[in-house]
């Protein structure tokens, strides 16, 4: 083998290793890249799969005499809701809880009665629905009966104020993998 040779048989080597390389880093690039995309629009996917869920809002009677009915307006108009039909249910009527399902996010606002509290939450929780508690600002509201029950579930969170109940919703229907998916 002549000189030439030898250089054009090296020449060729290095060309393919660079070839090679250039491939390789373009392998893992793109798999690096599927694999982050992938993650967020699985995130996403939940999310968007969870708006088609319905947020069930019961609000019986408690010792302040407040309401959701502004919670609900916040919500109705929130851009984020827009599919999220909610539904207020006022009272404390005993047959209105056969309306939970597993497709639903139940809110359930601390009354006086705790016995309809406790069956809003025990329906919800055969269900298997996410649970999301509202003090209507009070801190107190929750007694001991209230966390010895909630104790036994735990897909439920806890809101105070209207802000953290927004955030709560938001936060449920973004994460919440129904076990039926």
């Amino acid at each position: 083998m002549s000189n030439l040779n030898i250089y054009q048989y090296l020449s060729n080597l290095d060309s393919l290793k660079s070839i090679l390389t250039t491939l390789i880093s373009i392998a893992v690039g793109s798999f690096t890249t599927y694999k982050v995309l992938n993650t967020v629009f699985q995130r996403e996917n939940i999310l968007f799969e969870n708006l088609d869920r319905k947020l069930q809002m019961f609000d019986p009677p408690n010792q302040h005499d407040k309401d959701m009915n502004a919670e609900l307006t916040e919500i109705k108009r929130n851009p984020l809701f827009k599919k999220v039909e909610p539904i207020l249910i006022k009272g404390h009527n005993p047959n209105q809880i056969t309306i939970v399902n597993n497709k639903s996010l139940v809110i359930l606002g601390v009354g006086i009665n705790f016995d309809y509290f406790e069956a809003v939450f025990n329906e919800a929780k055969r269900q298997r629905s996410p649970i999301i508690i509202y003090t209507y600002g009070d801190n107190q509201a929750l007694k001991q009966n209230h966390w010895s029950l909630l104790n036994t579930y735990r897909w439920y969170s806890v809101s105070n104020t209207p802000l953290r109940l927004i955030s709560d919703i938001f936060a449920i229907l973004s994460t919440f993998v129904s076990e039926n998916t």
